[in-house]
């Protein structure tokens, strides 16, 4: 009797333990954007916007966000919120008013890779922390 409940024991666990190891992986797996990223040299298209800047609510859904459009001499700023699912991040920009659209997002380390359409052009940009 007491080598079962030993073992039941034991599972139990063992049962825990990876239990909060897949908590740990999820966790890590969250993208982080909060900050402010400039755009990294190396980008590979030249029409990126040249700097956002990632914030959080925590009293919505939405968080609040700002891009910096810059051609030649002039930045234009807009102003709006982001919603993340999963790798994706839904922009919508309210001031000035643009159409809302979808970011693929991949962060590793200190670079931040966003794939998205930007005024008819598919974009790959390359950000790094400000």
């Amino acid at each position: 009797m007491k080598s079962i409940v030993g073992t039941i024991a034991a599972l139990f666990a063992v049962s825990l333990l990876i239990g909060c190891n897949d908590a740990k992986k999820t966790e890590a797996a969250e993208l982080k954007l909060e900050g402010n990223w400039k755009l990294a040299a190396d980008s590979q298209s030249s029409a990126c916007f040249t700097e956002m800047k990632f914030r959080e609510n925590p009293t919505s859904d939405r968080d609040p966000l700002s891009v910096h459009e810059t051609t030649g001499n002039i930045t234009q700023i807009w102003f709006g919120e982001y919603e993340k699912e999963g790798n994706d991040i839904r922009v919508i920009l309210r001031e000035p008013k643009a159409e809302p659209f979808i970011m693929a997002a991949d962060r590793s380390g200190n670079e931040l890779k966003l794939k998205y359409e930007w005024k008819s052009a598919e974009l790959v940009c390359s950000y790094q922390p400000d």
